[in-house]
């Protein structure tokens, strides 16, 4: 085998492990975007109802009563 076969062999399986890295690392993306999605769904959920005051409803902290 010449210099420049095994050169093209040692390349070809450096990017076959990377094509390997490349889809590993796109699935970890996208499963870590899904919970990134659904933790600020949750947040947003959870934080509403405090946010949302009746304007009868007095504010503990206000001067004005």
């Amino acid at each position: 085998m010449s210099s420049s076969e095994k050169t093209i062999e040692r390349l070809t399986k450096t990017i076959e492990t990377q094509v390997k890295t490349i889809e590993a690392m796109s699935n970890e993306l996208a499963l870590l975007r899904e919970q990134v999605a659904d933790l600020t769904e949750k947040l947003s959920k959870k934080s509403s109802p405090k946010t949302k005051r009746h304007h009868k409803q007095m504010n503990l902290f206000d001067d004005q009563w």
